[in-house]
């Protein structure tokens, strides 16, 4: 006998956006699952409960396609199924990465919004299975989105599980608020248990027999139930219902087995745990993902996500301002961000990816999702030509343009070198189609050409300069260059000319020596690291001995003691200073392993505080294992780490759940590591991937070693999947980071100093440009909270604010807006459904109102949103 009475059976397709299938035949033939399900509803509906056939829908975006081609008999008919229980939609739109900006996961719930309306039904469960986390602050926005259950499935290859499994417990979110959250067992675990294939009720009881023995060493498991999920083998992912399933569990409960076997939905399960809520334990943290550091197998295509994010905020910001109404315009921008969400999804490419990679069903899935990228960030800046070309009052044909637009789309401030283009002055004609070519947000800094001078532009402002008024800079005295040195009023670099090794960083303001001298690295070490043939074989399995039977029973395989060789520069081809206006540029070429043409760039500048380090290479093709990295040796003592995912920030090990992913983080913008006295941020905003505290990849550490002087490493390139990801990534390739210092951590500042990193000014010449005027949009005053996403509401109907409070205490901001009134503002949810209106004279719904300005205070780690309804001034 066993404690457990019945076994609960969560019935699911699984989305994999590719894998098994190329990307539009899945996506056609997810949409038939629902009609099939729908079929196997309607001819179980009679039966007994508990065997009546029952299909989960666990991502929304799928149900969003099959709306598209639907005809209203299909609808009614799902929407009859949702109401009786044998159909269930999740709130998660697809089972992400967490290379997700806390703006694509407000945009991805929206759906929720639009299935309820639909079909007039509470989605309160939210699913993911496969990935090995999410988010935060991902917490909060389900909470805010009505979500009350949250489901995971986790898959344990070259993964890792927190705390056990299976189990329920409150997932405390950043702003203290509990999700009840199931940390259910490896999606597909019945069929793999019961051998369903061979369809016969004796194979099943045998199965679950031996599963079941498990739950006698579990005294604290409170249920008498257990929960695991069906899809139709042979295909554990994208699969159909299985037309066979209800008959099979209709027969065994016929039987009178010792335990019962029905199907449910998450809202069932979700009441079964629900009765044990106060049984359950608490844990608050950031569920960190293992399973991102595949993305690195994608460098080039991770980077221009990232532009294209940041150029989809400067659309949503112009957008909220001077909105743009015209249908194709809507549309392309609806087109936008389906593609951003694609890519952000958790499915890179093909099952054979690594041990086929010239397969032409590899090169198909990839060339899928790399266009997801290259589609979003093309789209994006349509949009965002358009938005900037409308700001300017350009006409679309025209002579010699008389000034320069400048608009920075960020919450912080930002200091902008002007250099002009020459395309942006030649004699002729000019026309608007011809700008459109130059995607705004993909422009880097210009390194060569004429400096104007510098300009400081507020948050969320822009200013035309007229060209008339600017004049050439000579080279700033304040930067002195000399054999083996560089000096600004911020920083002291030395280096050894004849072998290329940086010797010292040293910040003037602090008194500190950055580097770490007595380690073997040096500051923006290029290491390669490959698995050491003297001990293993250069194979993945080396890493990850893959076991199907351990990882269904949740057990570890991973080689935490797998021997790594790490090289670095083979020769110094070049070093040199190349000297501008307001910088000086430490420029160092080389030959090294894994690469070709490697060039690294350190730029110290006079006006900003920031070191800008750059790496270009021609990536050799390898497809055996292989991971690229930057070192960073930091002279530090009792240490501590921040970093920030999805807008929010979290301590290393003390906010993240027991057993997630400290090996490496996935970060939003940055990263941070300081003592009592002295610390640095590095930005990363084109490759998010970093290691703290040394080469970590494989030792599934429970908490990061605190020893004196540790590493920190970037880590934009890696083949290490066996599955899934790019095995090569061969062509030219290149990365930027952005490193600060200071005295004393603030989660406030090392968020500005990310957000300075990632934001590209948007520059475009004016036609017409007499004389120069400035303005913002908003004005920002108050530390702590940031205001990360400013759009059109969904409905047309006024302006979404979102705002997060990166601090654990509560803060106040002021929101001016000097060219417009205030006319209404309310607090709504992430959905943009109204829930308090906020008065001109109290602050009980956490605003205060006045004519151009709102007061908002926000409690600890908080995130708001609020629409307004503004007017011009």
């Amino acid at each position: 006998m066993t404690k457990i009475k019945e076994i609960l059976v969560l019935h699911h397709s699984h989305l994999d956006v590719g894998y098994t299938h190329a990307q539009p035949i899945l996506l056609e033939l997810q949409k038939e699952y629902i009609d099939q399900a729908l079929l196997l509803c309607e001819q179980t509906e009679d039966w007994p409960e508990n065997c009546k056939f029952r299909w989960t829908c666990e991502s929304s975006y799928v149900v969003l396609k099959w709306l598209e081609t639907s005809d209203l008999r299909q609808i009614e008919k799902f929407k009859h199924y949702l109401h009786n229980g044998q159909m269930s939609i999740s709130a998660s739109f697809m089972h992400t990465a967490p290379l997700c900006s806390a703006e694509v996961l407000a945009k991805m719930l929206s759906a929720v919004k639009k299935l309820r309306d639909q079909f007039d039904i509470r989605i309160k469960t939210a699913i993911h299975h496969d990935v090995n986390g999410q988010p935060w602050p991902y917490s909060q926005l389900l909470m805010d989105a009505g979500v009350e259950f949250f489901m995971m499935g986790i898959n344990v290859h070259f993964g890792g599980i927190p705390l056990t499994r299976p189990m329920a417990f409150h997932w405390e979110a950043p702003d203290k608020r509990k999700l009840l959250t199931f940390h259910g067992e490896h999606y597909s675990l019945f069929g793999q248990i019961c051998n369903l294939h061979e369809r016969d009720t004796q194979v099943i009881a045998d199965g679950l027999a031996k599963y079941l023995k498990r739950f006698e060493d579990m005294p604290d498991y409170p249920f008498d139930f257990a929960y695991l999920t069906a899809t139709n083998l042979p295909l554990y992912d994208n699969n159909p219902p299985d037309r066979e399933l209800a008959s099979l569990l209709r027969k065994w409960n016929e039987e009178g087995h010792e335990q019962t076997i029905s199907f449910v939905t998450p809202e069932q399960l979700y009441e079964r745990v629900k009765r044990h809520e106060q049984k359950l334990s608490v844990h608050a943290g950031d569920w960190t993902d293992y399973w991102n550091f595949g993305s690195a197998s994608s460098a080039k295509e991770v980077k221009l996500s990232r532009k294209t994010k940041q150029g989809m905020k400067a659309v949503e910001l112009l957008d909220a301002f001077e909105p743009i109404q015209e249908l194709p315009y809507q549309i392309v921008k609806k087109q936008a961000w389906e593609q951003i969400q694609l890519f952000d999804e958790h499915t890179w490419g093909a099952f054979n990816s690594t041990t086929e990679p010239e397969h032409l069903n590899v090169a198909i899935q990839w060339m899928h999702k790399a266009h997801y990228a290259y589609q979003a960030n093309s789209l994006t800046g349509f949009l965002l030509g358009k938005q900037m070309e409308k700001l300017a009052h350009n006409p679309l044909q025209s002579d010699k343009p008389e000034g320069l637009l400048l608009v920075n789309p960020s919450p912080a401030t930002l200091t902008y070198e002007i250099r002009i283009p020459s395309a942006f002055q030649i004699e002729g004609c000019h026309l608007a189609a011809d700008r459109m070519r130059h995607v705004l947000m993909n422009h880097e800094r210009m390194e060569s050409g004429d400096s104007y001078g510098t300009v400081e532009l507020k948050p969320f402002s822009w200013r035309e300069i007229p060209f008339q008024s600017m004049q050439i800079q000579e080279q700033a005295n304040d930067i002195v260059v000399e054999n083996g040195r560089i000096e600004t009023p911020h920083h002291i670099c030395t280096f050894d000319s004849t072998t290329g090794r940086i010797t010292g960083v040293y910040d003037k303001k602090l008194k500190w020596h950055v580097l770490d001298s007595s380690s073997p690295w040096t500051f923006f070490q290029y290491v390669q690291e490959t698995i050491d043939p003297l001990y293993h074989p250069e194979d993945r399995s080396t890493i990850f001995p893959r076991d199907i039977e351990k990882g269904n029973n949740s057990i570890s395989v991973w080689n935490h003691e797998w021997k790594a060789k790490r090289s670095t520069y083979t020769s110094l081809k070049q070093c040199m200073v190349e000297r501008a206006a307001n910088s000086a540029t430490l420029v160092l070429k080389w030959d090294a392993p894994g690469v070709s043409n490697l060039e690294q760039r350190i730029t110290f500048f006079n006006y900003r505080p920031e070191i800008e380090l750059k790496a270009s290479f021609h990536k050799q093709d390898i497809t055996t294992p292989e991971g690229t990295y930057f070192a960073f040796p930091l002279q530090l003592d009792k240490w501590q780490c921040h970093y920030d995912t999805a807008g929010q920030m979290v301590e290393l090990d003390k906010e993240q759940l027991p057993g997630v992913c400290r090996d490496w983080i996935t970060v939003d913008k940055q990263v941070s590591m300081y003592d009592g006295f002295k610390g640095v941020t590095l930005a990363c905003p084109d490759a998010p991937l970093v290691q703290v505290g040394g080469f970590n990849f494989g030792k599934e550490q429970k908490e990061i070693p605190r020893d004196p002087n540790p590493l920190l490493l970037a880590w934009p390139m890696n083949n290490y999947w066996d599955t899934n990801y790019r095995a090569h990534q061969p062509g030219y390739a290149s990365f930027t980071y952005v490193l600060s210092t200071f005295q004393n951590f603030d989660e406030t500042q090392a968020t500005m100093a990310g957000t300075r990193a990632i934001t590209p000014v948007l520059a475009l010449p004016v036609i017409h440009c007499a004389e120069g005027q400035s303005g913002q949009w908003i004005e920002c005053k108050g530390d702590g909270a940031v205001l990360y996403d400013i759009k059109q509401a969904e409905d047309g109907n006024g302006v979404i604010l979102r705002l997060v409070n990166v601090k654990n205490e509560s803060v106040d901001t002021q929101l001016r807006f000097p060219k417009h009134h205030i006319t209404s503002a309310s607090v709504v949810n992430v959905l943009e459904e109204d829930k308090t209106v906020i008065e001109n004279n109290s602050l009980e719904s956490e605003g205060l109102l006045s004519n151009n300005g709102v007061h908002v205070s926000l409690k600890s780690k908080q995130m708001i949103h609020m629409r307004l309804h503004l007017t011009s001034a």
